[in-house]
């Protein structure tokens, strides 16, 4: 087998982060598969968590995860159903929606904190300290610069 060049290594790159975000989704649907609850649901509250003062909007959860603001109200009416939060009118700006964590779902992540844990380190637990900080740094690029792409798409 012939060595890859940088751009034959940007392209399986490329494919690679498809195939491992997929399967992170799937190890993790199946993981949490018992507690009636997907991973993207999991992501969700996750990115409500982020704001700390006020609940956030759909919108401003939607940019944040890099979603759809249909998507982000699909899988908050489910997790509305669940009892794990609750989607309200925006006070201030009455076309708007706040997304509010309930106290089950505070109380159902707190009881699983050190589970989720161990799951988190069960697969990030094959780098070392120096690879975890470098694939943070690099995936935080990745980040920002997909970021930028998007913004310049918008205003074409």
């Amino acid at each position: 087998m012939k060595a890859l060049n940088n751009t034959d290594k940007q392209a399986v790159l490329f494919g690679n982060l498809f195939l491992l975000a997929n399967k992170l989704q799937a190890v993790s649907d199946k993981y949490l598969e018992g507690d009636d609850i997907t991973a993207k649901q999991w992501f969700l509250v996750a990115a409500i968590n982020q704001f700390s003062e006020t609940p956030p909007t759909l919108s401003e959860v939607s940019e944040l995860i890099g979603s759809s603001r249909q998507n982000v109200k699909q899988l908050a009416l489910k997790l509305e159903k669940k009892g794990f939060l609750q989607i309200e009118k925006n006070k201030q700006d009455t076309r708007a929606y706040r997304l509010v964590l309930t106290e089950k779902c505070h109380l159902f992540w707190q009881n699983r904190e050190l589970q989720d844990n161990r799951f988190i380190t069960d697969i990030t637990g094959c780098l070392t300290a120096q690879e975890t900080d470098n694939l943070y740094e690099y995936i935080d690029k990745m980040l920002k610069k997909t970021d930028e792409i998007h913004k310049s798409q918008l205003s074409i």
